[in-house]
């Protein structure tokens, strides 16, 4: 082999140990008692993937609920917050599994599995809540034409990007109909329901949900992920305007 050859075979092995390892999520599977401890360290989300009759027998508490089923799971699973903690659970973990597996190769950071689901967890004895009988009114499908009329009509905007199924995104929306509430005459607030217009979900690059973006005359001026302070999103409204 000559000296040319072996710089190049050389310099191939050096490529080759450089290029970036696929990084993987840590997929821990936990006994019921465990993940209740996770659960209440309350710095990630729960994720419940079985069916809404399942749903309705009980679900623990906090979770967001998204049926692993629905054809869409997978692109709604990738609106969720992918650098939090994702507990999620089914009826005994087959399903949850499953999901565990997508998320992993989605990019997802940390994922716990309950192992056993929720059969394990009811003979721990552990605590359930039913949801309530509230019957959810699909958002209308929001435009891009819709959405720029909308940011034109007053100087500052606020959109809340988010789904209704996701946990921490009803948790937000009292604080969002109080704030739409006190700057009625000065600013916009545009809620957009991503299962029904994921095109703006696009269009703005939206990668988890909750996610809050302040526009100051049609331009973007500030984004938040995740929950908020009111007291911190009414003072960033407040400034713009």
């Amino acid at each position: 082999m000559n000296t040319n050859s072996i710089i190049q075979t050389t310099l191939i092995a050096i490529s080759v140990l450089l290029l970036p390892v696929s990084a993987h999520a840590e997929i821990e599977n936990v006994p019921p008692a465990e993940f209740l401890e996770l659960v209440k360290q309350n710095d990630g989300i729960i994720l419940d993937v079985r069916t809404p009759d399942e749903v309705a027998q009980g679900h623990i508490a906090g979770a967001s609920v998204l049926n692993i089923y629905d054809k869409d799971f997978e692109r709604k699973l990738n609106l969720m917050q992918k650098d939090k903690p994702i507990y999620v659970y089914c009826r005994s973990g087959g399903r949850s599994g499953k999901a565990a597996q997508t998320m992993d190769a989605n990019g997802f950071h940390s994922i716990f599995n309950l192992t056993g689901g929720i059969g394990a967890w009811n003979d721990a004895k552990l605590p359930l809540e039913k949801p309530k009988n509230v019957s959810v009114k699909k958002a209308a499908p929001m435009s891009q034409s819709d959405f720029e009329k909308k940011l034109a009509a007053k100087s500052v905007a606020l959109a809340d990007f988010h789904t209704e199924w996701c946990m921490p995104c009803k948790q937000m929306a009292p604080v969002i109909d109080t704030l739409k509430k006190k700057f009625a005459n000065q600013a916009s607030i545009i809620r957009v329901d991503l299962d029904t217009s994921p095109e703006l979900g696009s269009t703005f690059d939206i990668k988890g949900v909750p996610v809050f973006i302040l526009f100051v005359d049609g331009k973007e001026q500030w984004r938040h992920s995740g929950t908020i302070e009111a007291d911190d999103l009414q003072a960033k409204i407040a400034s713009a305007l």
